[in-house]
């Protein structure tokens, strides 16, 4: 499921899924398999997890983000493009 799609400043556009796995094939941490989790707060924050494997079993990791303007932020910091599978 598509959460929403931004097109940033610099004219990239950002496009983060939420609940699907992807990859990052650009930016910070690419090669690396990122998983975003909606928590049930409200409004809702979420959580950023990275892994080696697309199982998340292998060097991994999580970021929380306040809500989803801060999500989209966290996307264009790390400059990811993501592939989403």
């Amino acid at each position: 499921m598509i959460a929403d799609v931004r097109k940033a400043e610099v004219g990239v556009l950002i496009v983060v899924n939420i609940g699907v796995v992807g990859r990052i094939i650009k930016g910070d941490e690419v090669g690396r398999f990122v998983f975003v989790q909606e928590l049930p707060d409200n409004p809702p924050s979420y959580l950023v997890h990275t892994a080696a494997d697309k199982g998340f079993k292998i060097s991994g990791g999580d970021e929380w983000v306040e809500d989803f303007s801060s999500l989209v932020e966290f996307f264009k910091e790390g400059e990811w493009v993501v592939e989403w599978l």
